[in-house]
C-alpha cells in the first residue's frame, strides 16, 4: 500500500512539472503541487487517482490553502459519490414531503380546510416538490452540503414565519366590551405566515446553495446550532417565566443568534458532519438525562424543570465536543474504505462500531458473458489494517 501511494505521489509530481516540484520545499508549496496534480488528473478523467491524491493532501497538509481547496474539489467530483448522491436523494425526499405540507398549508391559509381542498393540495404539492427539486438538484448541486443547506433554509423560513406571526400577533384582533378586552386569534394567519416563510425559504435556500460551494460539515453545524439555539431560547425563556409572545421572541432571538454565530465558526473550525451529529447526539443524551432527573425529583416549579433539562443539554454538548476531538471524518470518501463503518475494526487495536450501510457498485458478468454494473448496499462486519 505504501509503495502504491509513493508511486501515485511521484506521478503527481511529474504531472505538476519538474519546475514546480523543485520549488516545493515548504509544506504549502508541496500541497499546492499536489493540488495542481489532482486537478490535472481530474481533467484527464482519472477521477479515482484524483480523489486518492486529494485525500492524501487533506490528511497530511491540513490547514494549508491547498487543503481547503481540496475540500471543495472533492465535493465537486461526481465519483466522490455517496455523499453527493445521498445529499441529492435526501433533498428530493425532503422537498417531496414539504410540497405535500404546502399543499395542505396553502388551502388552510385561505380558510379552505375541507377534505377536497386538502386532497387537491396533496395531489399537486407532493409531485411538484418531487419533480422540481429533482431537476434542480441534478443541475445545480455538487455536494451534500449544498443540499443540506437548501433544506435547512426552507425549514427555517417556515419557522421564522410562524414565530414572527406569533410574537407580533399578526392577524389577531383585539375585541373589547364593557367588561374586558380579549384577543381573537386568527385561524388562518399562522398558515399564511408558514406558507410565505416556507416559499421564501425555498427561494433563498435554492439560490444560496446553487451559487456557493458549501461543505457538508458547514451546513450541518449551522442547522444544528440554529435548532439548539431555539431550544435554549425556549428553555431559558421558561426559566425567566416568559409566556406567549415573550417566549416566541426569546426562541427567535437566541435561535437566530446561534445561527449567525455558527457561520463564521464553521469557517474556522471546519468540522465534519459526522462530528456535529455526534455532538448533537451527546446533547440529546444530556437533555434526556435532565428530563430523567425532572421525573425523579419532580420539582414544584416548572421553571426549575426547564433549567435542569437545559443544563443537561449544555453539559452533553460540551462533553460531546471534547470527546470527539479525535473523531475521524466519516464524511470523507475514504472513510468507508478505511473500515470506519465496520462492526469490528482492527487498527492499532480492536475497535467496535455499528455497521452502517454503504452504497457500492459491483461489476459482474451476465449470462451473455458481458460485464455490467450492479448497484447494491453492503455491511462491513470486520475490517483490519496492519
Amino acid at each position: 500500500m505504501r509503495g502504491s501511494l509513493r508511486s501515485l505521489l511521484l506521478a503527481a509530481l511529474l504531472l505538476a512539472g519538474g519546475t514546480a516540484a523543485a520549488r516545493a520545499q515548504a509544506p504549502a508549496d508541496t500541497a499546492a503541487v499536489l493540488l495542481d496534480a489532482a486537478r490535472k488528473l481530474q481533467r484527464e478523467g482519472r477521477t479515482d487517482a484524483a480523489v486518492d491524491l486529494l485525500n492524501y493532501l487533506r490528511r497530511h497538509y491540513a490547514g494549508t490553502r491547498a487543503a481547503r481547496s481540496a475540500d471543495s474539489l472533492l465535493g465537486s467530483l461526481p465519483q466522490a459519490g455517496a455523499a453527493t448522491g445521498a445529499g441529492r436523494t435526501g433533498f428530493v425526499t425532503f422537498n417531496t414531503l414539504y410540497g405535500g405540507f404546502l399543499g395542505l398549508a396553502i388551502p388552510a391559509a385561505f380558510n379552505q380546510d375541507d377534505a377536497t381542498a386538502a386532497g387537491i393540495g396533496l395531489l399537486i404539492g407532493a409531485p411538484a416538490g418531487f419533480f422540481a427539486s429533482r431537476a434542480f438538484a441534478r443541475k445545480h448541486f455538487h455536494s451534500a452540503g449544498q443540499a443540506g443547506a437548501a433544506s435547512f433554509v426552507t425549514v427555517w423560513g417556515t419557522w421564522l414565519g410562524l414565530g414572527v406571526q406569533q410574537a407580533l400577533d399578526i392577524g389577531d384582533r383585539e375585541t373589547c366590551n364593557e367588561f374586558d378586552c380579549y384577543s381573537d386569534q386568527s385561524d388562518t394567519a399562522p398558515w399564511v405566515a408558514m406558507s410565505l416563510g416556507g416559499v421564501a425559504g425555498i427561494g433563498a435556500g435554492w439560490a444560496l446553495a446553487s451559487t456557493k460551494e458549501i461543505r457538508p460539515g458547514t451546513s450541518t453545524l449551522v442547522a444544528h446550532s440554529a435548532f439548539w439555539g431555539t431550544w435554549f431560547g425556549v428553555s431559558l425563556g421558561r426559566v425567566a417565566d416568559l409566556h406567549g409572545n415573550g417566549l416566541f421572541t426569546s426562541a427567535l432571538l437566541v435561535g437566530n443568534a446561534a445561527l449567525l454565530a455558527a457561520i463564521p465558526a464553521a469557517g474556522s473550525w471546519r468540522p465534519s458532519s459526522s462530528r456535529v451529529r455526534l455532538i448533537t447526539a451527546a446533547g440529546l443524551a444530556g437533555g434526556l438525562a435532565g428530563l430523567g432527573v425532572d421525573l425523579i425529583v419532580q420539582p414544584d416549579d416548572e421553571r426549575v424543570g426547564f433549567g435542569i433539562a437545559a443544563a443537561g443539554s449544555a453539559a452533553g454538548l460540551l462533553v460531546g465536543a471534547l470527546a470527539t476531538r479525535q473523531q475521524r471524518d466519516l464524511d470523507s470518501p475514504e472513510a468507508g474504505a478505511g473500515g470506519a463503518n465496520a462492526l469490528a475494526r482492527w487498527q492499532d487495536g480492536l475497535h467496535l462500531g455499528f455497521p452502517l450501510p454503504e452504497p457500492v457498485t459491483f461489476r459482474i458478468e451476465g449470462r451473455n458473458g458481458k460485464p455490467h454494473s450492479v448497484r447494491a448496499v453492503r455491511f462491513r462486519l470486520f475490517h483490519a489494517r496492519f
